[in-house]
């Protein structure tokens, strides 16, 4: 007996020691093939950091904000949210059936369904102060599990009151389960809530669900408040359009190009990326609105899959700001894009997802090569603190300045390009 258990004692040793990762810690396990850890402990000591503000800061009580038990899993460690019931899960209730409206025109019923779905939303401008902020959220890999996703939702509310940006630009990976429709509709019932026009552009896992791609876009452009019908109209390829940001008097100010990276190569399944119909598409829409301005106009490109020139952008960059803690998995094939864009002198950053572990930025020939920050919960690996990238033009200054907002309410990685 004893002899056994003298055996046995180094066993459950090691199985006490064990525990799901923490908020914010490795889950390499689940980390994508061919998409290798980087980082040295120096890093990880500074990752730990984030996360070492009082957690109690951010926990809702019933008596200031209702839903505060779903508020309270943003500081949980899964194996905390684990306890939760499926009953909690955001996506099980039901819309209340609305009362009957009066009966309008066919008219008014198209114009009111337009302003419903975004098509009809007022055009964007610069403040009167003369700023402009944009709120990247990437890979929120949303599902209707609660110990999974139940806090992804109440955190982006909190990051939205927090930064209080002009528009927001989701940069792929929404929907992580099925059915995806309903998911979706609850992820834009919270961005319309919130009064802030939203952009969408998709990643390689948002078609993986129950929806085909373009079944997905469809689903989006009827979303409440997504300027998606505005600005990618039927007939045009759909994740990939221009969104001009003017000022005041009608000038023209700044432009994003959201672009949709495609998922995967249909010969081996690697990743596919911006393709050379798309750089083609930027280069004439940035030479049009050349023509019609008088002037090459700042831009802004979002997209999922991040460009193949990232890793040489943070090898080459002394002064990068953040984190590389993957290796970059672009796309299989370089079609040119960063090229287009040094032609064109027009791009002033580029802003990806795709690689949770990363949310550095790096300047490579005038361009700013940048990451959002994760935005999702537990349903896919992470090794950071869940958040969002912040990006504030102003209609005065080319340029921008950028930092990342945690769900712990942190403010870091502030930096500003062109660098003083």
């Amino acid at each position: 007996m004893n002899r056994t258990l003298r055996l046995l004692t180094p066993l459950l040793l090691a199985l006490c020691t064990l525990r799901a990762p923490a908020h914010g810690e490795a889950a390499s396990a689940f980390r994508p093939a061919g998409c290798e850890a980087h980082g040295t402990e120096s890093l990880r000591t500074e990752m730990r950091t984030e996360t070492e503000s009082p957690r109690t800061v951010e926990l809702r009580t019933a008596a200031e904000a209702p839903g505060s038990a779903e508020m309270r899993t943003m500081t949980e460690e899964p194996r905390t949210a684990e306890v939760r019931t499926g009953a909690e899960t955001p996506c099980t209730a039901q819309a209340r059936p609305e009362a009957a409206a009066p009966r309008r025109t066919k008219a008014a019923t198209q114009r009111a369904d337009a302003a419903h779905d975004g098509s009809e939303s007022p055009a964007l401008r610069f403040r009167p102060d003369g700023r402009f902020r944009i709120l990247q959220l990437t890979d929120l890999h949303y599902t209707a599990s609660a110990r999974r996703s139940g806090h992804v939702l109440p955190m982006v509310a909190d990051l939205i009151d927090r930064e209080r940006p002009d528009l927001i630009v989701l940069t792929g990976d929404l929907v992580y389960d099925r059915p995806a429709a309903p998911l979706l509709r609850r992820i834009g019932t919270l961005l319309a809530g919130k009064g802030v026009p939203y952009a969408v552009t998709l990643g390689n896992h948002d078609a993986e669900q129950d929806l085909t791609r373009d079944e997905v876009y469809a689903a989006v452009r009827a979303l409440p408040g997504c300027i998606n019908a505005r600005f990618n109209p039927p007939g045009e390829p759909q994740g990939t359009f221009a969104v001009p940001i003017d000022t005041d008097d009608g000038r023209c100010a700044a432009v994003l190009y959201i672009m949709d990276s495609n998922d995967y190569n249909a010969d081996d399944g690697t990743y596919a990326g911006v393709d050379a119909g798309q750089v083609a598409w930027y280069e004439r829409r940035s030479e049009e609105l050349e023509r019609r301005c008088g002037a090459k106009v700042g831009a802004l490109v979002f997209m999922h899959i991040p460009l193949p020139e990232y890793a040489e952008a943070f090898d080459g960059d002394p002064a990068r700001v953040g984190f590389r803690l993957e290796s970059e998995c672009p796309g299989r094939d370089n079609h040119g894009m960063f090229e287009a864009m040094v032609r064109r002198g027009d791009v002033r950053g580029v802003f990806a997802g795709h690689d949770h572990s990363n949310d550095y930025a790096a300047v490579l020939r005038g361009i700013v090569l940048a990451y959002g920050r994760y935005s999702g919960g537990y349903a896919e690996y992470q090794e950071l603190v869940s958040g969002a990238r912040v990006i504030e033009l102003h209609r005065d200054r080319p340029g921008f300045v950028t930092w990342m907002r945690l769900a712990n309410g942190r403010e870091v990685r502030r930096a500003e390009y062109p660098r003083p």
